[in-house]
């Protein structure tokens, strides 16, 4: 079938349905800027509900048949060349000719099925009276290839699982966290997200269903997307490194002590494809890295590294006993991260957890109700603070509230979920 009536057939079904409630998120998009929005992050994180709830919003302000989405997955359009890409513009106009002259909004999720989708976009973004939003599953459309794709045309946004506060929103709870029994009832659901992830389906999922879904959201990133993209030779190899650094989350890891890990256990592997497959991993928002902070590119480089990853359901699903203290820590790496920071380790005489540029020195400590384990956090943000010459930092706890005064500085001491609650935004990357 001549694909201009396809894209006719989609465009039109589209604007004339309704569209299905969607659960606002934190993050905040605009709707009307002159650049190419681009939401990037894991498949399963709600990047197209985003795209539908800016598309809710914009119908309540421009005309419903100003709004083109297409998602390029759909199989009707298979296989899509890019000079047949030319046909959309055309199938729209054709469709509501009254709308030439008018801006319009494109919504185009998973492009980069289409080989060389950005020679179109940037002519459509440069010719055309419009706005253009974009989805990508990061292995599959990355930062840095939008970067050199799309030269300064547009603004990203990493899209993650959803943060403490959309779990509660999405599970319809409300809490007054100022009560004893709002505190008790906020722990529990606390402990419930950290247990289950932020994978929005998971929600509406029942329970004994969780593993099988995050399993099959696995085989889709590790299988799917990552060996048919980076042609992998071992597949089994990612999840096998994947459950390698689950079992070592937060914790400093040498790549070389991957290696040699891998060789005493027979596998036929070179140094740089391990180098490799952890960085397919990285690319695929699977895996996150926190390098040590230092203003020396050398010593971070020769510095082992500490690795996070996107949901802690991943843990789960693999079967990896749990460590709540490092759950937490994941936890807040990935707090900042949607905050549009880069998260560093910190290592002087003594490790703090997390340090950034222009930030506060931050440790994260599940107990800090016993006695050598509280001594220790403090002793060692303190020795933090002086060696960095700031006033103030603050550690991260179940749920311990305190201010302590410690060689002339400050340490705050407060429940994470009540730090999550007060902060929580996103940011452009």
């Amino acid at each position: 079938m001549d694909k201009k009536i396809v894209f006719k057939r989609i465009i039109a079904d589209f604007i004339e349905k309704p569209l299905m409630d969607v659960k606002p998120r934190a993050l905040k998009i605009p709707i009307d800027v002159p650049k190419i929005v681009s939401l990037l992050g894991a498949r399963r994180t709600g990047k197209t509900h985003i795209l539908f709830g800016i598309i809710r919003a914009l119908r309540k302000q421009v005309a419903a048949n100003r709004l083109v989405y297409l998602n390029f997955e759909d199989d009707r359009l298979f296989p899509l060349r890019l000079e047949e890409l030319d046909g959309l513009v055309q199938a729209y106009f054709e469709l509501y000719p009254e709308n030439r002259d008018k801006q319009i909004w494109f919504f185009f999720d998973e492009i980069q099925e289409v080989p060389n989708w950005e020679k179109f976009v940037r002519r459509l973004f440069d010719n055309e009276n419009c706005r253009i939003y974009l989805t990508g599953s990061s292995s599959k459309l990355l930062s840095r290839e939008l970067a050199t794709a799309l030269r300064g045309r547009t603004l990203p946004f990493e899209v993650f699982p959803l943060n403490f506060g959309e779990f509660l929103q999405f599970s319809n709870i409300a809490v007054n966290t100022e009560t004893s029994k709002g505190q008790a009832m906020i722990l529990h659901w606390f402990d419930r997200w950290l247990n289950q992830g932020g994978f929005p389906e998971l929600i509406f999922l029942p329970e004994n269903l969780h593993r099988q879904t995050i399993n099959e959201y696995l085989d889709l990133m590790l299988y799917r997307d990552l060996t048919e993209r980076f042609a992998v030779k071992q597949p089994a190899l990612l999840k096998y490194l994947l459950k390698f650094f689950l079992q070592n989350l937060a914790n400093p890891i040498s790549i070389n002590k991957v290696f040699n890990d891998l060789k005493s256990q027979g596998y036929a592997i070179g140094k740089n494809t391990v180098f490799d497959y952890v960085s397919h991993l990285e690319e695929a928002f699977v895996l996150f890295r926190a390098n040590i902070w230092n203003r020396s590119a050398r010593v971070q480089a020769v510095n082992p590294s500490k690795f996070y990853t996107i949901d802690p359901a991943f843990k789960y699903a693999m079967s990896i006993s749990e460590d709540k203290g490092r759950v937490l820590e994941n936890a807040a790496f990935l707090h900042l991260r949607r905050q549009g920071l880069s998260p560093h380790y910190f290592f002087e005489k003594q490790e703090v957890d997390f340090y950034w540029e222009n930030g506060q020195p931050t440790n994260v400590c599940l107990d800090f109700h016993e006695p050598a384990t509280r001594t220790r956090e403090i002793k060692g943000l303190a020795a933090a603070l002086q060696f960095l010459d700031l006033p103030e930092g603050q550690i991260l706890t179940w749920d311990k509230s305190e201010e302590i005064r410690v060689e002339g500085k400050t340490v705050q001491v407060m429940p994470a979920w009540r730090y999550f609650l007060n902060s929580e935004n996103h940011a452009v990357i």
